[in-house]
């Protein structure tokens, strides 16, 4: 299960989206680090909802193996695009055309 929330501005439509197990999380590799805070909680979803959401916004910005997984299987994100930051997947997405 994800958690997410969707902001939205105009034709712009930003996507935060995290595993449901990293809510309220902190991680840090070296002088990097995430706080996964409610900028990622409003409401959750199953891995379908989360493919439609993913695939309608602009911008994403994505934490946490399970969900990065699923984009990479789903040729959303290379994984060569994604870091690492402690025990958890992070990637920022740009859609060029949602």
């Amino acid at each position: 299960m994800f958690s997410y929330r969707l902001f939205e501005q105009g034709e712009e439509k930003l996507l935060a989206i995290c595993d449901k197990d990293v809510l309220g999380k902190d991680f840090s590799e070296g002088e990097v680090s995430i706080e996964v805070n409610d900028f990622y909680s409003d409401k959750n979803c199953e891995k379908e909802e989360a493919i439609d959401l993913v695939k309608n916004a602009t911008i994403i910005n994505a934490v946490g193996n399970e969900i990065i997984d699923l984009l990479v299987n789903e040729n959303i994100i290379n994984k060569s695009n994604v870091i690492r930051i402690g025990d958890v997947m992070h990637a920022q997405i740009v859609a060029v055309n949602p």
